[in-house]
């Protein structure tokens, strides 16, 4: 006796439960903004012509696209995923990382979001000592429904950012 009402109770809860779920498949992000060339120390540039924009989803690339003439890019369905990595790059420029955690919109009713990011990608010259960029982000940012827009570790930031001017600086002296 006790079994059949374990089991209608089971099988009357069942659907609601599911219910209940989030159908993340249907969840999209969106990406756009514009890659740009600079010497350092400038951060004024102008847009880089075929960079390409990656972006990864537990190690595997889930989207990408290449720039425009004028650096412009736009990634228009990207696959839901709590933690993603954007990758900007280009043959004759240092690579750019950056890790986002987008557990907030899947969390959310929402079914898309739009992110812009306009990114600086510095010209390689063999520059001995930024091998840090290519094993870890150059930045971290949480995408904020709230806000509308990421908010960035800026403690983070700044530390990376202070690594790459110094060995950048030295260079440049």
């Amino acid at each position: 006796m006790i079994q059949r009402i374990l089991i209608v109770l089971l099988l009357g809860i069942a659907p609601f439960s599911l219910l209940a779920q989030k159908d993340m498949s249907k969840k999209i992000l969106s990406l756009a903004g514009k890659v740009t060339s600079a010497e350092y120390p400038d951060t004024l540039g102008k847009g880089l012509n075929k960079a390409v924009v990656e972006i990864f989803a537990e190690g595997k690339k889930i989207a990408s696209d290449t720039a425009s003439s004028s650096g412009v890019y736009k990634i228009k369905k990207i696959p839901y995923s709590p933690s993603i990595q954007i990758v900007f790059k280009d043959s004759k420029h240092l690579t750019k990382m950056i890790d986002m955690d987008v557990t907030e919109f899947g969390n959310d009713n929402a079914q898309t979001v739009a992110i812009n990011m306009d990114v600086v990608l510095y010209k390689d010259h063999d520059f001995m000592g930024v091998n840090f960029l290519k094993s870890k982000p150059f930045g971290k940012g949480k995408y904020s429904m709230k806000e509308k827009g990421v908010l960035w570790d800026d403690n983070y930031y700044f530390q990376m950012r202070d690594r790459l001017d110094a060995v950048l600086k030295a260079y440049s002296e």
